[in-house]
């Protein structure tokens, strides 16, 4: 069944889309699992920074709360709040005052970060530091190394299917596509037309020689195939040919004796009297009859007197002109025997040649000697006459021969 060609998608193309998806995939597996790391590694990375920022801060922050300087500690505090790892600052003086900054919503929740504030001189803490994270700084370090992590990935991935979509066409779809054109295109008288392929010099075979090997398997098979059918056919043709000839043949004769039939008599004959006429050529026609023959059918059975019809056919055949005259079982035990190119004269001498061939050798039939006669009736075409006449004329002489005492010839004036 032909395939819709409106439906035709390269294998190429099929790779790369399933490379591609298989890249989306893996791509979201490893964004899922990048974007975990990577905001594990941010937050520690914005605690280790927000350590060094508290640690940096407390000595400037301890004096200021030690000489008691509001506008100072506010300034450090507006200072921390605006870095960006940093979401809240609150400062509360030992002495119960309050300094904040940032967004006062992280200030509803427990801090990132608490640090007592020491006095300058050690001992006892002047204040205390509650620091909270910045949430959004997170997420967006987090973000942004994902992204940069997944352009690289796609970067890598458009270029290595490219890089494979270009290798694929020039290794695969090119050479399937010059297979395929010369499948289509090649004729069946052109069977011997080579398959060549525009491709680059290799050390190595591939899928694609295989490939190109077994096409030119097959058109070396489909040849011989071919050459071999007509060898085949033309064997049957001659075979059938005999064969035709044999049926015919078959048609046409008598199984036992081997001479004509009847059917060749109404076919044959005719064809005869219509040729002597028009070329002004004598035709002469001999009926024989084998004397007594039912008695030895009624004696001596069935098969000795099909031996016996089985000689006078043989002794007949033998004593007749070959390719000219023919002789058909005109019916039971009865033969006629046609003569072109004999008139009468010549048509008597060889029925009585004919009668004495077959009275001169007895029959042997299981043993035992039968003595067989025949008699003969001869008859020669007139010009005007049909063959119904000249078969009824040669008939007579035959009955007429019986009449005076058998084994005779009779010739009709």
């Amino acid at each position: 069944m032909l395939k819709d060609p409106s439906r035709f998608r390269s294998i190429a193309t099929t790779l790369i889309q399933r490379i591609v998806a298989l890249a989306f995939v893996c791509l979201l597996v490893m964004s899922g699992v990048q974007g975990f790391l990577e905001y594990q590694q941010t937050q520690q990375r914005a605690d280790v920074a927000v350590q060094d920022i508290a640690d940096n801060s407390l000595p400037m922050l301890s004096l200021s709360l030690w000489d008691i300087e509001p506008e100072s500690i506010q300034r450090q505090v507006n200072w921390l709040a605006s870095l960006p790892e940093i979401g809240h600052v609150r400062v509360q003086a030992s002495t119960g005052q309050w300094f904040e900054a940032g967004d006062p919503e992280r200030a509803k929740t427990s801090p990132d970060r608490r640090m007592p504030i020491n006095a300058p001189q050690g001992g006892k803490a002047v204040g205390e530091l509650d620091l909270w994270l910045n949430p959004g700084y997170l997420l967006m370090n987090t973000l942004i190394r994902t992204i940069n992590m997944v352009a690289g990935y796609v970067l890598f991935t458009a270029i290595l299917c490219l890089a494979v979509a270009w290798m694929l066409k020039r290794q695969l779809q090119q050479p399937l596509q010059q297979i395929a054109r010369f499948a289509v295109e090649l004729k069946p008288q052109e069977l011997s037309k080579p398959l060549l392929l525009t491709r680059p010099e290799r050390r190595h075979v591939d899928e694609i020689d295989l490939v190109t090997d077994g096409f030119r398997q097959l058109q070396g098979d489909l040849r011989s195939h071919i050459g071999n059918l007509d060898n085949m056919v033309a064997e049957r043709t001659q075979q059938l040919e005999k064969l035709i000839e044999e049926v015919h043949r078959l048609s046409i004769t008598d199984a036992l004796t081997g001479c004509f039939n009847r059917r060749v008599i109404e076919e044959r004959l005719p064809s005869e009297i219509e040729r002597a006429r028009r070329y002004g050529r004598p035709l002469s026609v001999i009926f024989t009859d084998i004397d007594l023959f039912k008695q030895i059918n009624d004696e001596r059975g069935h098969a000795a007197g099909d031996v016996v019809l089985r000689e006078v056919a043989s002794r007949l055949l033998a004593q007749l002109r070959t390719q000219v005259d023919w002789v058909a079982r005109y019916g039971g035990e009865e033969f006629l025997i046609v003569l072109p190119e004999s008139d009468l004269e010549m048509a008597s001498r060889a029925a009585e040649r004919l009668r004495e061939t077959i009275e001169g050798q007895p029959v042997l039939s299981e043993g035992i000697t039968l003595h067989i006669t025949a008699s003969f009736g001869v008859a020669q075409c007139a010009p005007d006459e049909g063959m119904a006449d000249l078969l009824s004329r040669a008939d007579a002489m035959l009955y007429h021969a019986k009449a005076e005492g058998r084994n005779r010839v009779m010739v009709s004036g």
